[in-house]
């Protein structure tokens, strides 16, 4: 019996035979991704406050009524439009990405312009060329900038309890100064960050006691100590606290930095400590983020050699271009911890429709996204470029697929055997 062309399963070019069957369906996949998410979800909870539950919970209503939509003008089931959970994984991994305090007007466009022009135009599931919620994302970088990077909060500890529900509806649905919510926050990191700074005074003091104590017992030259008081502790007290990252994707912080890089200065600037509270929640962040993403290779969701590919890369590059040009690139950590690297890693880059069909075409991509990154954001002019990156490579992932397109079962056959 011939098969038609039209009849045959699209998916059935993408790798030669054989064809291995799985076990894992794709709701079990979605479902499991929403499930790593949530580690992450309580950090920025707890580090942005509850707007980010507000943003979470209009994406994901916003996402089901574009599936029904979808369902109704082309016929089809709309309890199984409902029952798909691939919308609200590309609704959660959007609201992840928006500030906080976004007015919920821009938040449903942006969640409707990946679900239905993104995705559903390009005929549902499985059939988009670009990640969904990196295009939402996108969508209001380039259409709303204003509105967009001035409704952001501190990374603070334990922002939810100036951030509150009351606090942040007010802001979203009400029409509410998000300035008060703003500057209240960073009042209060402001405190830490003194406390902070304080802490590491005293730490200081007390080593150098300790020491010269020490070197009083011992008879011991004191030229070590000399130092340490010329050199660390005056450092330590005239600091500064520095309030200075205050959203998700780095955007003060990358902004910052965008404009000292093109005064040629990056390396002036005051170093990033990543233990104090302007800080920290990078570092839990991207923690939240690895645990989910071990999770999915856990499960085999993703396979490991894809993010390890990436993170290797663009650590890589990083430490290569700042120790030849300090001046023009941040560290090898600050490209890893600032920014959404982490979340592409895991959960953007892995996208099994929008990346290549080839396992080596998905390493292969996954390096060049990473160096992507890191060009933009040295040369580019938008303080963040995980999302950019990830577009671009969306565009090669089908010539990745060409250059990386296993041989098939006897074609290329050589004569004298095996070896």
């Amino acid at each position: 019996m011939q098969i038609s062309v039209q009849g045959a399963k699209p998916n059935l070019g993408i790798e030669p035979a054989p064809h291995l069957h799985s076990k894992m369906s794709t709701r079990r996949l979605m479902l499991y991704v929403l499930a790593s998410l949530v580690p992450a979800l309580g950090v920025m909870v707890y580090f942005f406050g509850a707007g980010v539950l507000v943003q979470l919970v209009l994406a994901i209503v916003t996402a089901l009524v574009c599936q029904v939509l979808a369902a109704v003008l082309r016929g089809r089931s709309i309890k199984r439009a409902l029952q798909d959970p691939s919308g609200v994984v590309t609704a959660a991994l959007l609201a992840m990405t928006l500030p906080p305090l976004l007015p919920w007007y821009f938040t449903v466009v942006a969640t409707a312009f990946a679900m239905l022009l993104v995705r559903e135009c390009f005929g549902g599931l499985g059939m988009n060329l670009f990640n969904p919620a990196m295009s939402g994302f996108i969508f209001l970088v380039v259409s709303a900038p204003s509105i967009f990077y001035s409704t952001w909060i501190s990374p603070t500890p334990a922002a939810i309890t100036i951030a509150g529900p009351t606090q942040v509806i007010n802001v979203i649905f009400k029409g509410g100064d998000p300035y008060v919510v703003i500057d209240a926050i960073k009042d209060l990191n402001k405190t830490q960050e003194e406390e902070y700074s304080k802490e590491l005074v005293a730490k200081a003091q007390a080593q150098i006691e300790q020491a010269t104590a020490d070197s009083s017992e011992a008879n011991a030259d004191a030229t070590s100590i000399v130092s340490v008081v010329n050199t660390e502790l005056p450092l330590l007290e005239a600091q500064e606290p520095h309030v200075t990252a205050d959203a998700l994707t780095g955007a003060t912080f990358l902004e910052s930095i965008k404009t000292a890089r093109k005064a040629g200065n990056v390396d002036s600037q005051v170093k990033v400590d990543f233990l104090s509270p302007s800080f920290i929640a990078y570092v839990y962040l991207a923690g939240a983020y690895l645990l989910g993403g071990l999770i999915l290779i856990a499960t085999h969701v993703i396979r490991v050699q894809v993010p390890l590919a990436f993170i290797a890369t663009l650590a890589a590059v990083g430490a290569i271009w700042h120790t030849l040009d300090p001046s023009m690139s941040i560290s090898a950590l600050e490209h890893l911890l600032m920014g959404g690297t982490m979340l592409g890693a895991f959960y953007i880059i892995t996208d099994p429709v929008t990346t290549c069909g080839t396992f080596k075409g998905r390493i292969l991509l996954s390096m060049i996204i990473a160096i992507l990154i890191v060009v933009i954001r040295v040369h580019g002019s938008y303080s963040d470029s995980v999302a950019f990156a990830v577009m671009l490579g969306n565009c090669l992932a089908p010539l990745m697929d060409v250059l990386t397109k296993r041989r098939p079962f006897g074609i290329g056959y050589r004569h004298g055997g095996l070896d």
